[in-house]
């Protein structure tokens, strides 16, 4: 379970293997107008439940991507960008920044990731003691 600053709650589960699941990436964002699902078996959907009017799938489309996503877009619509485009980002993003061409850092840092391990760290604590912790 989450508590966030801005009042706001959310729960996670957090599992390295289940039966069945395909290293599945999954998440699940609800608000009091609309929701969106989207899940990693099934990289080029997206769920969007609506309240007043109908619920339905977006498609990968990059005619309705921001800018952001499509620079990382690299594969043609009916192909998933999958896990191997990740590490081809993540390097196109550094060797841009180490020649020039990107001026800001657009990849993870060792603070990153050592926030992560934070995070971490803090969700086991979170278990054993059966309680609130603060990250």
């Amino acid at each position: 379970m989450l508590r966030f600053d801005s009042g706001a709650h959310g729960s996670c589960t957090i599992n390295q293997m289940a039966a069945g699941r395909k290293n599945r990436i999954y998440f699940e964002i609800y608000g009091s107008k609309a929701s969106v699902e989207f899940n990693g078996e099934r990289p080029n959907e997206l769920w969007i439940g609506r309240r007043n009017r109908e619920s339905g799938i977006m498609i990968k489309d990059p005619s309705l991507m921001a800018s952001e996503a499509c620079e990382i877009t690299t594969l043609p619509v009916g192909h998933n960008e999958g896990f191997n485009c990740t590490f081809k980002q993540l390097y196109r993003k550094i060797y841009g920044y180490m020649t020039g061409q990107i001026k800001d850092i657009q990849y993870p840092t060792f603070e990153a990731g050592l926030r992560e391990m934070i995070i971490c760290e803090k969700l086991i604590q979170s278990n054993k003691e059966e309680r609130w912790i603060t990250v």
